[in-house]
């Protein structure tokens, strides 16, 4: 078990990011390598995981990413809801901790970045709460191919949003934008009130990354598949939309910012 150090706390409490490079071993590192070409690879079905598709720079539908996998795959269940994840989360919060939801952005050569955003809005309409995320690098993230990129400090300050949930674009041109390449197996821990966006990918490498996200215990306890249920009414993934359905709502709530939209435009 990983245990933070205080200048590990206190950076994290100040800057709303914290790096770590030895959270997982070479075995954990390898298998999620593993897994993750196994989910994206697993066969479309109603009602279990949630692929959701995209159209890439070239014009081609590619998968963006797949959410709702940790029930359906028991490595990636023991990762993510393991004691290693939720100890070092429990440091950070002060308390139990419980996975929220999970999704792996592949983001493809070709395929689009993510505006500039803080994760709160996506979520608060379950629970008005302040979640945790665990960014794992499956793939080398890199300047080329879209790593994160963060305002440090800004978990702290009112971030306006404009119409599209997004936010603004004098708020962006304002700050300092800090890229965090990862290698494979390095962690991002940070929270839903962080300024975060990515670019596109323009190299010829896929960057997949899993994001992990984490309720406190005292929001609610265990709320994932409360969370999926409502996700899945108003944005279902990519092969269970139905012909002529808009999903409006959806786009709006869970789409806002991603690639994912060029679905929604081409529909």
């Amino acid at each position: 078990m990983r245990s933070l150090t205080e200048s590990e706390k206190s950076s994290f409490q100040e800057n709303g990011f914290l790096k770590l490079t030895d959270l997982l071993t070479k075995e954990e590192v390898d298998s999620l390598v593993r897994w993750t070409s196994e989910v994206k690879n697993l066969p479309n079905v109603v009602g279990e995981h949630m692929p959701y598709e995209e159209i890439d720079a070239t014009g081609k539908r590619v998968l963006c990413r797949t959410e709702n996998y940790c029930n359906y795959h028991s490595g990636f269940n023991g990762i993510l809801r393991g004691e290693a994840a939720l100890s070092v989360l429990q440091q950070l919060s002060g308390e139990k901790m419980h996975l929220f939801k999970e999704k792996i952005n592949y983001k493809q050569p070709h395929a689009g970045g993510f505006d500039a955003h803080f994760d709160a809005p996506a979520y608060n309409h379950i629970k008005a709460t302040k979640h945790l995320t665990i960014l794992m690098a499956v793939e080398p993230a890199t300047l080329e191919n879209g790593c994160l990129e963060v305002v440090p400090g800004s978990h702290r300050q009112p971030i306006p949003l404009g119409e599209d949930r997004c936010i603004t674009k004098e708020w962006c041109d304002m700050h300092d934008w800090v890229p965090v390449p990862l290698d494979t197996g390095e962690l991002l821990i940070f929270g839903s009130y962080l300024a975060h966006r990515s670019g596109a990918n323009h190299s010829s490498l896929g960057r997949a990354a899993i994001y992990a996200t984490y309720n406190c215990d005292s929001d609610g306890g265990d709320i994932h598949d409360e969370y999926y249920v409502h996700r899945r009414k108003l944005w279902p993934p990519t092969h269970e939309r139905l012909v002529g359905e808009k999903y409006e709502e959806g786009a709006v709530l869970y789409g806002f910012g991603s690639p994912m939209l060029t679905i929604q435009e081409k529909a």
